[in-house]
């Protein structure tokens, strides 16, 4: 749930706490316009046209990326955004580029082993490398 889901019901604030621009946390701006959240998608690298709706934009990032597991990178990558985030919120973390990439390079490593029979390992060796 987006801060300004949450808003709705108890707090005052709606803006994304991971970048303190003052914009308005959406799961948009979140995962994809936030300056932290592209300074993460920059060490993968998956590149993002925030021109075109969401599913266009997913759909044009995954035909540019040519990797068979781009699906889990995205999942992974979101997810670790989100972690993040509720961790500055509610455990008063930090935000930091190399612990979210260590978190992700861990997480997708577990992604990948319990995937290896699908799509196989090779694929995933790149990324958990990074």
């Amino acid at each position: 749930m987006t801060r300004r889901e949450i808003g709705r019901r108890e707090l005052d604030d709606y803006n994304c706490v991971l970048c303190n621009l003052g914009t308005e946390e959406t799961c948009f701006h979140l995962f994809f316009e936030c300056p932290f959240s592209r300074d993460c998608w920059a060490t993968i690298p998956i590149s993002w046209n925030l021109n075109l709706n969401p599913l266009d934009m997913i759909l044009q990032a995954k035909e540019d990326f040519h990797n068979i597991i781009f699906r889990e990178i995205l999942i992974t990558a979101c997810w670790i955004i989100w972690k993040t985030r509720n961790k500055v919120i509610f455990d008063n973390g930090q935000k930091c580029i190399a612990q979210w990439k260590r978190q992700f390079k861990d997480e997708l490593g577990l992604v990948c082993t319990k995937a290896r029979g699908n799509f196989g390992f090779r694929y995933c060796s790149t990324f958990v490398c990074l």
